[in-house]
């Protein structure tokens, strides 16, 4: 059985594939167009399909698409569909027949987004018609009932990436990022092949959003630099930490706030791209990232208390802060962490697959565990 892995929302576009429960091969889209993380995590870049990454994947099995079972694709728009939330306003995703009304709730409330949910709901049809004419090989003569397709919760998705290919047969999971359809952060426990939500903090309170802004604020690409910012903080004082510890509240049960930034009232006049970095930018930097480890780090208290677990296994954006991840080994309650070497946007195409094709072969032991990252370091 084979099972297409998708991600294409947002930024990191990527592709895998995988083989009752062998991982065969998996891609990062940006390794074949060779630019950086392909697209911009706007909502009319949605529409483009990683169809060089998915391309490389079929070469890898020497398949083509008509002989895939399964397509998962990490994002479910029915999370958002009119009648499952309580939010308003709704409204008509255009050029799609069912013609159903979604809901655009929390930051889904721009007109342009409707175009995001269509391209979506689309990509089933566009993945059959719009690849490019140089990869028709694998493509062409293909039907959206070749195989059957599935809408994978986002955050889940994060979560599946990090646990099926975990060396642990239990766990508590955590995810950390931006964005999802509704979650920006989720508490999950693995446990055998099962994965459960215990607990989720919604859009828009995200850690992840917050490093966003910062990154702009820094002159920096949002949803595409904020790695540079913790590069940027080894070079700065943590003279603004009050200053981010009073835009973050953490309540009960691993649930936050993020709000009262104030930036310019704060730090002062923004950083314009291609202007030098001065020491303020570094301080800012610095104090962001102490304030994010020390979110965590309770985030995690809570977390090991809630479920008793000795393994981590952590997930999303904030997970590929390397120097957070390092805080979370030496001084957090858990024994043991993993860390699955994509654990950023990418990676959701990985996690995806892995958990439709677990519950496709439903009853079979947690048997994804990943000996080596060489398949997901692969260059065309």
């Amino acid at each position: 059985m084979y099972t297409l892995g998708i991600k294409a929302v947002f930024h990191d576009p990527a592709a895998c594939l995988i083989k009752d429960g062998r991982l065969i091969a998996a891609a990062d889209e940006a390794r074949f167009t060779l630019s950086r993380q392909d697209k911009l995590p706007v909502p009319f870049s949605t529409y483009k399909l990683p169809f060089h990454a998915i391309d490389y994947c079929l070469r890898a099995a020497n398949i083509h698409l008509k002989d895939i079972d399964h397509i998962a694709y990490s994002f479910n728009p029915e999370l958002l569909i009119s009648g499952e939330t309580k939010h308003d306003p709704f409204t008509t995703i255009p050029y799609y027949p069912q013609q159903r009304r979604y809901n655009m709730a929390l930051s889904w409330n721009n007109p342009r987004e409707n175009l995001l949910f269509s391209f979506i709901l689309n990509a089933p049809a566009h993945l059959t018609g719009g690849y490019p004419d140089h990869l028709q090989k694998r493509f062409r003569g293909c039907t959206a009932g070749d195989w059957e397709w599935h809408f994978v919760d986002h955050h889940l998705s994060h979560a599946a990436s990090s646990y099926l290919p975990s060396p642990f047969t239990d766990a508590a999971i955590m995810t950390l990022d931006g964005r999802g359809e509704l979650a920006s952060t989720t508490y999950n426990i693995g446990e055998g092949e099962v994965i459960s939500r215990v607990g989720q903090v919604e859009m828009p309170h995200a850690l992840g959003l917050l490093c966003e802004r910062v990154a702009g604020f820094l002159g920096f690409l949002h949803a595409a630099d904020e790695g540079r910012v913790m590069a940027l903080a080894a070079y700065g004082k943590p003279v603004y930490q009050r200053d981010f510890r009073e835009m973050i509240t953490i309540g009960n049960k691993g649930k936050y706030t993020v709000g009262n930034e104030y930036f310019e009232q704060r730090f002062g006049r923004p950083r314009k791209m291609n202007e030098p970095f001065n020491s303020r930018h570094f301080n800012i930097a610095r104090s962001l990232q102490l304030v994010l480890e020390e979110t965590v780090l309770q985030l995690a208290e809570w977390l090991q208390a809630a479920t008793k677990k000795q393994n981590l296994c952590f997930a999303g954006s904030l997970a590929l802060n390397s120097v957070l991840n390092a805080k979370l080994r030496d001084y957090s309650p858990f024994e043991d962490i993993w860390v699955q070497p994509a654990a950023g946007h990418s990676g959701t195409a990985l996690g995806a697959a892995l958990w439709i094709d677990q519950a496709k072969r439903a009853g079979r032991e947690k048997d994804a565990a990943m000996k080596s990252v060489l398949t997901l370091l692969l260059t065309p």
